[in-house]
């Protein structure tokens, strides 16, 4: 049992590192997106995938050795996630 909570509290962390970042890009929606956030699973899951992948680019743009091409693309998944966030919170999704 201690494995699984553990893995939730990650995940959760991740969501919360996400919304943060979120609401930090698109400030424009900080009102509106915790909300959602809170009750929409779908988005609260975006938010947690923006947090890891937000968090690997981070590692790779520290590291002076990664590829620039899977940095590029792992930005490129970052614009897809707020851009898709943006379709949902404006109803479209």
């Amino acid at each position: 049992m201690a494995r699984k909570e553990g893995v939730a509290r990650i995940a959760g962390r991740a969501a919360e590192q996400g919304l943060a970042r979120l609401m930090m890009r698109l400030p424009a929606t900080r009102g509106t997106i915790r909300a959602a956030a809170a009750s929409d699973p779908d988005l609260g899951e975006m938010c947690s995938a923006y947090g890891e992948v937000c968090a690997v680019l981070d590692r790779m743009r520290r590291d002076r050795a990664s590829d620039p091409a899977i940095v590029a693309e792992y930005e490129s998944i970052c614009t897809e996630i707020e851009a898709e966030v943006l379709l949902t919170l404006l109803g479209e999704n």
